[in-house]
């Protein structure tokens, strides 16, 4: 009887247990965020559909910074219009358009256009120096590597390179005015207690006034500058 009794218990266990089981599954995009972020890829979007009433020129710039004072502006070469008409091609290329049906709007005119911009960072695969990636989608893109400096922790004669980001606040339009989008900044090394720290704003403020920039030895700011064509 008690093996009976103990034999049901198990049998009951068992069937409880495999109610609860782990089922794999495939993984998705979002899974794979973490792991890309860990690896040093990191990407910024910016909605700027606001635009699309109107043809506008958006540059590209990047500033570079060396203790918060000497500052440099990088020629990213990169202008692009936020949207293309079908008037800006000749005549004979806008049939063929019109033809191919490959134009985003052909009733209102509008060959191409770009509602999003993204500033993205990967590896290059060399410690000292990391890639910016510019994009605004659909219109062009362009990738720049940015030499980055490296620090040494005392009485450590390694040089290292970390470097990490900062959104800055989002702020009010200015056509021809440069508007800060993303700071790629080095740690700095904190003597007192001999490690690195990135401590400070999550988000930098678009006038520079944010403490952490202070501390920052060295680091770039990506943005854009946009007119009316």
């Amino acid at each position: 009887m008690k093996q009976t009794l103990a034999f049901l218990l198990c049998l009951v266990m068992g069937l409880s247990l495999s109610a609860q089981t782990v089922k794999p599954q495939d993984a998705i995009f979002e899974d794979y965020i973490p792991l890309l972020q860990k690896s040093g890829y990191q990407a910024y979007s910016f909605d700027i559909s606001d635009f699309l009433n109107e043809t506008y020129l958006i540059t590209f710039k990047i500033k570079e910074y060396t203790d918060s004072t000497d500052v440099k502006e990088l020629d990213s070469g990169f202008t692009v219009p936020n949207r293309m008409m079908l008037n800006d091609f000749s005549e004979s290329f806008q049939k063929r358009i019109l033809a191919d049906g490959t134009a985003f709007d052909a009733e209102k005119g509008i060959y191409t256009q770009s509602d999003k911009m993204l500033v993205g960072f990967y590896p290059s695969g060399t410690d000292s120096l990391k890639v910016a990636y510019l994009s605004l989608e659909g219109q062009g893109v362009r990738t720049m590597g940015l030499s980055l400096k490296p620090l040494k922790l005392p009485g450590n004669d390694t040089s290292m390179y970390y470097y990490h980001t900062r959104p800055f606040k989002v702020s009010s339009f200015e056509e021809g005015k440069f508007i800060p989008l993303v700071l790629l900044g080095s740690m700095w090394v904190d003597h007192q207690w001999g490690f690195l720290r990135f401590c400070g704003e999550n988000e930098i403020d678009h006038e520079m006034s944010s403490t952490i920039l202070k501390y920052l030895p060295h680091y770039y700011v990506i943005g854009v500058e946009i007119k009316k064509k």
